[in-house]
């Protein structure tokens, strides 16, 4: 009860030091979060590029947030956007079910199962380059500012059986969140699938429901999936991208100077910022669950790695089927998402995370 209040006091300080700041701003710009004003994303990554944006513009903006849902579902804040309901706004992809965003909300989940995620912004941003139209399609009427994404990619923890070769995921029940093609790239595998959404994860987990589940370094610490789950194997599974979007008539209110300030700060500040912290966040998880909680780290060897590969194929036909219903040259853009991964993903033995891999 009391950590509640004292969260609560930070919240109600940090309104109104925005509410102070945005009295003195020539330009007060909503952003539409999905997330609390305690969740890291917000405090190391987006009000640092609000702050830069604040800071070049010599506080004539002011980017004012609406945290946890206040002005639209997670799933609407494009649509809130758009509409100008909100003048800005940053959520996943992922959070709108399937088809909401067909070019981007099952992209990451593409990546080889041996790789790991280094930069997935960039990469969507490269196909973005390839494929400007598809591409925009999932944000059409908005301004896109930024994208942001996984780093090290979405892999599996498990309970009491460690996973050191493919052939140890049998028979498994592995929680996975969301659906799509990572459900089938987990079945594919030859684990058995039981749908949970994050919230339900650790609970499903304490109680024995499932053996493991789809997770990422950060929910080790963050969710306390950690306290639970004993091991960890690096096979990527997929991953998500997220977007910050403008409403353009807000864009166009804006003079030439502070619409100079805005699209700088967005292309230039903030993509080494979100992946900073993408990478940290993930990294230092995975590390602090080993070291503290004396979590076990595993990798497979190069024969299973290629083996998971081969048997995650079919599942790219699936995404294809799918894309294709949604209007999309879905072979092509596959095409150029194998090109690019040569370029933004590494093999897990030559990532930063194969250095806490036990020897």
């Amino acid at each position: 009860m009391k950590k509640l209040s004292i969260r609560l006091l930070l919240v109600l300080m940090a309104l109104l030091l925005c509410s102070t700041q945005a009295l003195a701003a020539e330009y007060v710009l909503s952003l539409n979060l999905s997330i609390a004003p305690v969740h890291n994303r917000w405090t190391m990554a987006i009000k640092p590029w609000a702050d830069e944006i604040n800071k070049r513009s010599e506080g004539r903006i002011q980017i004012e947030p609406y945290f946890a849902q206040a002005i639209s579902k997670q799933a609407e804040v494009v649509e809130s956007v758009r509409t100008g309901i909100a003048d800005l706004g940053e959520a996943t992809f992922t959070g709108g079910g399937l088809g909401r965003f067909p070019f981007h909300e099952q992209i990451i989940n593409l990546t080889s199962p041996a790789n790991c995620t280094v930069d997935a912004a960039a990469l969507v941003q490269d196909l973005h380059k390839a494929f400007p139209q598809e591409a925009m399609r999932d944000v059409e009427g908005t301004k896109l500012l930024f994208l942001e994404g996984h780093s090290m990619g979405m892999i599996i923890g498990t309970r009491d059986k460690p996973v050191r070769t493919l052939d140890d995921l049998k028979g498994l029940k592995i929680g996975v969140p969301g659906g799509g093609i990572r459900v089938e790239r987990v079945k594919a595998l030859g684990a058995t699938v039981v749908g949970v959404t994050m919230p339900d994860m650790y609970m499903s987990l304490e109680k024995g429901i499932i053996d493991g589940a789809v997770i990422d370094g950060d929910t080790l610490i963050s969710r306390k999936l950690g306290d639970v789950i004993k091991h960890v194997t690096l096979i990527n599974i997929g991953g998500s991208v997220f977007y910050c979007v403008m409403n353009p008539d807000s864009f166009d209110r804006l003079p030439a100077d502070l619409q100079k300030v805005v699209e700088d700060v967005s292309r230039d500040f903030a993509p080494p910022v979100f992946k900073q912290f993408w990478e940290s966040m993930q990294f230092n998880g995975l590390q602090k669950w080993i070291t503290e909680q004396k979590g076990n780290l595993y990798m497979l060897d190069p024969a299973d790695y290629a083996r998971a590969e081969t048997m995650v194929a079919e599942t790219y036909d699936g995404w294809i089927k799918f894309s294709k219903s949604k209007g999309l040259p879905a072979e092509a853009i596959l095409q150029k998402y194998r090109e690019l991964e040569k370029i933004y993903m590494t093999p897990w033995a030559d990532s930063k995370a194969a250095s806490l891999v036990a020897k």
